[in-house]
């Protein structure tokens, strides 16, 4: 038995590996446009993974989380805590 599939010419076949690897490809480039220069501070870094800051200075002096110090300034770049906090994540 043969069986012809005609689907419209825009349409687009893609397997669920493919496709979950372009939409991360998209999400990346997205929070990278969104998040990239968004600068946080010790405390919104720690709102923002709903943890205390304690615990935030303790990941920072164990240079477990990126950060970046300007003098005596820490600060944490969005961008690179959502990428850590990917990367990082179970």
């Amino acid at each position: 038995m043969n069986i012809k599939l005609e689907f419209p010419e825009e349409t687009l076949i893609i397997n669920r590996t493919d496709l979950k690897n372009a939409l991360q490809e998209l999400l990346m480039e997205l929070q990278e446009e969104n998040g990239h220069d968004q600068i946080l501070t010790i405390k919104e870094a720690a709102d923002y993974l709903k943890v205390s800051v304690p615990t935030i200075r303790n990941m920072i002096s164990s240079k477990e989380i990126p950060f970046f110090q300007r003098g005596q300034i820490i600060r944490l770049n969005r961008w690179d805590v959502q990428k850590w906090l990917r990367n990082n994540s179970g």
